[in-house]
């Protein structure tokens, strides 16, 4: 029964064996951010030191949902992508824990004995505040006093910048009031998502610059409506670009749902239906409605001549 509730439970995404001894990182790892960089590397300077695989185990959809705490909340990384960074960061193994009811109320004991120790875990690395079994009972203390001497516990303290925690809130807030440079700066890289190119009304072109209509592709956090310098990769380059995110005011009478539009310098393919990765450099205007087409091109204008200040600077 316990073999049936691992397979059920958790989805294996790496090397080899997964029944094998190995050091484990346990967290939900939003963002992957340097907070849980901290978390990662330990875990892996752990299991070098035994020669010892490294792994996480995460989970989805997120507990807060489940549990009630929040109907929703807004991923800075969704699943996939999550386990694309973590394996950059050196993890073998990644457990993906499908969070239930039923998990929740889990006792932190049958945690302990029906799946990290099915597991064969020889050691646990978490997060300070990092909670698990039925009513968040289960903390460091208890992972320690089950371990019986099969495993060790280490925690890992709060990472701070300018003073204060990195945390995926933190993060959030940030992407939600367009502070990305601050963002970017938390995550240890450029916030970034997918977006396939889809047909749009193709108005772009006919004032002189060419927008790539972008449909997102995964449960991407809703980020500040406006105007974003940007990175784009498309075809294994990659270009400067100003991104649109909005209801288009100028064109739009009612639009319900935000649109994702790029201009990529230095690029004219017709690319309809690839997938491009977009990576938020500066937020560099709230999106505003123009009442002459002449304002409008000469606003656009002055975005991407912004733009590329900002990576002229970036570069010195």
């Amino acid at each position: 029964q316990a073999e049936d509730g691992i397979r059920d439970l958790v989805r294996s995404r790496g090397l080899g064996d997964v029944y094998k001894r190995q050091i484990i990182a346990i967290g939900f790892f939003d963002g992957v951010h340097l907070g849980h960089q901290q978390v990662i590397k330990r875990a892996c300077q752990m299991a070098k030191k035994q020669h010892l695989p490294c792994g996480i185990m995460t989970f989805t959809p997120h507990p807060k949902e489940v549990i009630g705490i929040r109907d929703h909340i807004d991923q800075i990384t969704p699943l996939e992508k999550k386990l694309e960074l973590v394996e950059k960061h050196g993890i073998d193994f990644a457990y993906v824990v499908h969070f239930s009811k039923e998990f929740a109320s889990i006792a932190p004991s049958d945690f302990i004995e029906e799946f990290l120790m099915k597991l064969q875990i020889k050691g646990v690395v978490i997060g300070f505040d990092f909670t698990f079994g039925s009513m968040g009972s289960g903390t460091a203390e208890t992972l320690m006093e089950l371990s019986n001497g099969r495993y060790f516990v280490d925690v890992v303290e709060p990472f701070y910048d300018h003073g204060e925690k990195v945390s995926s809130t933190r993060i959030r807030d940030y992407l939600l009031s367009g502070k990305v440079a601050d963002a970017n700066r938390l995550l240890g890289r450029n916030y970034s998502f997918l977006g396939r190119v889809v047909h749009g009304d193709k108005r772009g072109r006919t004032i002189g610059f060419p927008t790539a209509n972008l449909q997102l592709v995964g449960d991407y956090l809703s980020m500040k409506k406006g105007v974003y310098a940007c990175l784009v990769h498309v075809r294994g380059e990659t270009h400067l670009g100003v991104m649109n995110i909005g209801y288009n005011p100028t064109f739009e009478k009612k639009r319900i749902i935000a649109s994702y539009e790029v201009h990529i310098l230095d690029f004219n393919a017709e690319i309809y239906d690839e997938v491009l990765e977009v990576e938020l450099i500066e937020f560099i205007r709230n999106e505003k409605k123009f009442d002459r087409m002449e304002a409008l091109i000469k606003q656009i204008q002055a975005d991407v001549d912004y733009a590329k200040r900002i990576m002229a600077d970036s570069m010195i």
